[in-house]
């Protein structure tokens, strides 16, 4: 009995899979400055995308206009990668790193560009920044690759202010993302919580979750999730904090795409990227791992944004790609 129970829920996880595969269509992005190169970042705002590969960018606008930026005409360094890329009320904003610098803020607000760079502008942490986050309230955050973050300050001309965190002095950052007013930050040895609601002292506004109490090392990527659930992509599958506690969904729960260095949300699923391949995942059903062969340009994800209108732009070693489904959840 047990054992036709087991081929019944493999024949419903396959026949899910499938109709599950057959739900989306990917579209590779045929551009010159993409095409069989390597992504490094990727964001999009109301119908404008940006593109990042090693050191140039390919903005698409809304109208259907292409710009394309490099050290010729821009202040991007030839001799370094971009590190993030964000897109915050049409103002693209990116960073760079080699291995020994950082080379701080770069803004085009689709006329010309501006660089913002320690010290010469106040209330930057440091210029070795790794990762921006736009949150809902079009607050543009900046992840140091250690010591903390840089928020931007609405202001003519902009200013930034920096708030440090003592757990990222010494665990190199990875991702960042806001929930309502908790700022999370994914460390190379477990996730931080700052509360930004909260002034008055800095033990107060800080959590910390480390191994085993938060079910892994590295927290890659971070996404939320359901009814203010909070999703950590990790080396082994999806942490999920449900607001007391930690729990950890691995292989048998469905996931294939390991480790997970990508997230995105749609609706009730979440994008999964790893240096394997991408994959859909829901809590009742998940399609298989896409790969080269299931139409992207490369196995290898390295870059992953959800679109306004629910497309979802996926970024490889070997070009970009397009996932639109028949039924994007908003």
């Amino acid at each position: 009995m047990k054992k036709k129970l087991f081929y019944c829920f493999v024949f419903v996880f396959v026949l899910n899979s499938l109709a599950f595969a057959g739900n989306f269509s990917i579209t590779q992005i045929d551009h010159q400055l993409l095409k069989h190169h390597r992504i490094c970042a990727v964001a999009e705002e109301a119908g404008k995308t940006v593109w990042a590969t090693h050191n140039q960018l390919v903005i698409f606008e809304e109208d259907g206009a292409t710009k394309t930026f490099d050290s010729s005409n821009s202040p991007l360094i030839e001799a370094a990668t971009i590190s993030s890329v964000a897109i915050g009320e049409g103002t693209v904003w990116v960073t760079q790193v080699n291995t020994t610098n950082g080379y701080g803020i770069f803004c085009y607000d689709g006329q010309k560009w501006e660089s913002y760079v320690d010290p010469y502008k106040e209330g930057i942490l440091n210029n070795r920044i790794i990762q921006i986050h736009v949150d809902a309230d079009k607050v543009v955050w900046f992840g140091h690759e250690f010591q903390g973050v840089t928020r931007m300050v609405e202001a003519i001309p902009i200013k930034f202010s920096n708030q440090k965190i003592m757990h990222l002095f010494k665990n190199r950052l990875l991702s960042l993302f806001m929930q309502h007013t908790h700022l999370w930050a994914g460390s190379i040895n477990g996730i931080v919580r700052y509360r930004s609601e909260i002034k008055s002292n800095y033990y107060l506004n800080i959590d910390t979750w480390q191994y085993p109490e938060f079910p892994a090392r590295a927290a890659y990527s971070i996404s939320d999730f359901g009814h203010n659930q909070i999703v950590a992509g990790t080396d082994t599958g999806i942490a999920i904090f449900d607001g007391e506690k930690w729990s950890l969904l691995k292989k048998n729960a469905g996931i294939k795409a390991l480790p997970v260095k990508h997230l995105a949300r749609q609706g009730g699923n979440l994008w999964l990227g790893s240096p394997v391949g991408l994959q859909c995942w829901h809590p009742n059903q998940s399609s298989d791992l896409l790969r080269k062969d299931s139409g992207l340009p490369g196995n290898q994800i390295t870059a992953l944004a959800r679109t306004g209108t629910g497309k979802i732009l996926v970024g490889t070693e070997s070009g970009a790609a397009i996932i639109e489904t028949r039924d994007q959840a908003q």
